[in-house]
């Protein structure tokens, strides 16, 4: 009996819940529909405000655009001519100025001619009044003056803004970053122009250095791994083997003097960019002359061979041109036969005298041709270690015709020779005689 009312009143208090439930809901409907239309309502005024702001600033934009694209045409007009900085300056704040004198002046005559014909009575009280608006339009003048020479002048120095910070952003690691062009005709595009020349002339400077130590480095490596490889042989089996003593000793002493070579050449291609050209008057025949009867007493089965019909006489470095001639026909002795001749020629025209040097060896393919002046290269297996080769001769001659004013050029055919000549100007009223 109890079970049951205990049921019964579970049951009472279970359905007073539902109902209880079932009138809550709605109340919460109701407030969430009042929540909502609260905040629909508030966003309509927002919009209204951002409708009425946006109508504001439309209206002051449509009031402002003359002046503004005045300005704006004046600024391009200002930009396309071709005068410096300071003059432009000059100028904005001269016209700046004379227009608030302009206006300062048109107000007070205005005024005193609307008051000499109103009364021909002095009027204290005017003139006060009148001091007072002169005080006053000349303070305004001088703040919009001094805004509006502001405004001109940040706007023609923003392009040193970009450049500093376009500058800041250039490193040792990249330098493949230019400035913007400047749209002015004046010192800031002028100074764009050389930056960007310097970070050109920069870049091409790092990558031929990078160039150098990664080809330096690769090429001393060979000679180091020679001699410490021999060394290794004498201090395991030389000590009592005389045929690989005589050998190891040998290899080490050419590994050296190659070395000795390509520490030389690379001083000298140090020094090239600091070498001061004592420039005389060089009879070219007569020098070109001395350097082949030198090379005749050295290689005596070799003919020597020098086409010089008339004496040149040029204006240049006696020293550098001897020491490229040098080079030319050491490669030409270096790289044909024993009994094969070696030509030098020497031409003048038009104010350029021409000596050019002529192998009849195996020649250069068309592939290397192009890369025989590079520091290191060695284009094929005459040019090889056997042959006292490490690839800075002609590097050395290019550096030397530019550091001249001169050129130096190649053309060769396989298996029929090569010829290198050398360009440089003669003495200005100078030519053959």
């Amino acid at each position: 009996m109890a079970a049951k009312k205990k049921d019964k009143g579970g049951a009472v208090k279970s359905a007073a819940r539902v109902k209880a439930k079932k009138v809550a809901a709605p109340d919460k409907e109701r407030n969430l529909e009042e929540v909502e239309t609260t905040l629909e309502e508030i966003r309509e005024e927002e919009r209204q405000k951002s409708k009425s702001r946006s109508g504001v600033r439309r209206f002051f934009a449509a009031l402002a655009f003359p002046f503004v694209a005045l300005f704006r045409k004046i600024r391009r007009g200002i930009g396309k001519l071709r005068m410096p900085i300071t003059v432009k300056t000059t100028v904005i704040y001269t016209l700046l100025f004379t227009l608030a004198l302009t206006l300062i002046v048109v107000f007070v005559i205005k005024s005193v001619s609307g008051h000499l014909a109103g009364t021909a009575a002095a009027d204290d009280g005017y003139i006060t009044r009148l001091i007072v608006t002169s005080v006053a339009l000349v303070v305004i003048s001088v703040v919009v003056v001094a805004a509006l020479g502001s405004l001109a002048s940040r706007s023609m120095l923003s392009p040193i803004r970009r450049m500093v910070k376009r500058i800041d952003s250039i490193s040792g690691d990249d330098l493949t970053t230019r400035l913007d062009d400047v749209d002015s005709q004046d010192e800031l595009k002028e100074l764009t122009e050389r930056i960007n020349e310097m970070l050109d002339k920069l870049e091409t400077s790092f990558d031929r250095q990078k160039r150098f130590v990664s080809d330096a480095s690769h090429e001393l490596k060979t000679p180091i791994a020679v001699i410490r490889g021999y060394a290794e042989l004498l201090r395991r089996w030389g000590k009592n083997d005389e045929a690989v003593l005589t050998e190891s000793l040998e290899s080490i002493s050419r590994e050296a003097d190659n070395m000795k070579r390509i520490v030389e050449q690379l001083l000298l291609l140090a020094r090239v960019g600091q070498y001061m050209v004592t420039k005389e008057e060089v009879a070219l025949r007569e020098e070109l002359n001395s350097v082949v009867d030198a090379y005749r007493l050295v290689h005596k089965t070799r003919p020597f061979v020098l086409n010089a019909d008339k004496e040149v006489v040029a204006y240049t470095d006696r020293s550098l041109i001897t020491e490229c001639v040098r080079a030319l026909v050491d490669n030409a002795v270096k790289y044909s036969a024993e009994d094969s001749p070696v030509e030098v020629e020497l031409t003048a025209e038009e104010g350029t005298a021409r000596i050019a040097v002529r192998d009849h060896g195996e020649g250069i393919s068309e592939d290397d041709l192009p890369r025989v002046f590079d520091r290191f290269y060695r284009c094929d297996r005459a040019r090889n270690r056997d042959a006292n080769s490490i690839g800075l001769g002609l590097t050395i001659v290019k550096s030397l015709m530019e550091l001249l004013g001169g050129t130096v050029d190649a053309e060769s055919e396989k298996g029929k020779g090569s010829v290198f000549r050398l360009s440089f100007p003669l003495k200005e009223g100078k030519g053959n005689e």
